[in-house]
């Protein structure tokens, strides 16, 4: 997969995201981009480990710092697409 940031778009990042929050046993039909992190059970370390995996798999430059306001997955999902230039 290319890291250029034109390739990405919003619905793949957020597949992305839903599947690395399925790998630290989250059942993926129960993820609701409403639902919060506390609410699935992620705490801070998740973050950081999630915040590593974007930059690393997909190029986006993230910080687990960027994370700190976040609240829900689509909270998420709006830092990362901001720092992948995605509208």
């Amino acid at each position: 997969m290319s890291t250029d940031s034109h390739t990405h778009d919003r619905k793949r990042i957020q597949e992305f995201v839903i599947n690395q929050i399925e790998s630290i046993g989250v059942e993926k039909e129960s993820v609701s981009l409403d639902d919060t992190l506390d609410t699935l059970g992620l705490d801070s370390l998740d973050v950081v480990e999630l915040s590593q995996t974007v930059k690393k798999k997909l190029g986006i430059p993230v910080k687990p710092g960027d994370f700190v306001d976040t609240v829900t997955i689509s909270d998420v999902l709006s830092v990362i697409c901001e720092r992948a230039e995605i509208a």
